[in-house]
């Protein structure tokens, strides 16, 4: 049986984390606003791509292998942490060929792998989303999840790609390298955070 009442509070707390600023709203903004349309799009496919293998990974037990493991959490944390400095410091360094589809290297993968070493949603998928399934539930019920929450991750990373592309005013020099030391310090913050807090 579907009880609505948990599939819209399990929705309601996954939309949260996803509008949440944080690496993948970065990722998706500054490649739409700085490179192209197609280059945001590609990184919000990206991230889509890890939110269904994050949430298909919880829902097969990857939560209970980490809970029995607590040592692969903390690898884990410390991998997002080393890869999110790491894109960070990248941003900084390395200067961007404006306007250029190259310009954050594969979009799709930037999306895949930040996505996938986010440890907010490390945090979520392996802790907040698997508590607040209800105990009763049945292969329904998570096949009907699964769908939902690719549904929002899509229409809401793809809006996103879209609006970033259409209002932020990154294609501007100036702006857009602001916008992408503010990018790259968000990812910094965000990796060391997760390197001190293991």
């Amino acid at each position: 049986m579907i009880y609505f009442g948990d599939i819209l509070f399990i929705c309601g707390l996954h939309l949260a984390i996803a509008v949440s600023p944080g690496p993948n709203t970065v990722a998706i903004c500054c490649s739409a606003s700085v490179v192209s349309r197609r280059a945001g799009l590609s990184v919000a496919a990206g991230v889509v791509t890890a939110t269904g293998l994050w949430a298909g990974m919880a829902l097969l037990g990857a939560g209970a292998a980490v809970a029995r493991h607590e040592h692969l959490l903390v690898i884990l944390r410390i991998s997002s942490g080393v890869y999110l400095t790491g894109i960070g410091l990248r941003m900084l360094v390395t200067p961007p060929a404006w306007n250029s589809p190259r310009a954050c290297g594969q979009p799709f993968l930037l999306g895949l792998l930040t996505a996938l070493s986010n440890p907010v949603a490390l945090a979520f998928w392996l802790g907040t989303f698997l508590t607040a399934m209800p105990p009763t539930a049945t292969d329904r019920f998570y096949a009907t999840i699964f769908a939902l929450i690719i549904l929002q991750s899509t229409a809401w990373y793809f809006l996103l790609a879209v609006l970033s592309s259409s209002t932020l005013p990154g294609r501007v020099f100036g702006a857009a390298r602001s916008l992408r030391q503010i990018g790259a310090g968000t990812m910094i913050l965000i990796g060391l955070n997760a390197l001190i807090a293991h």
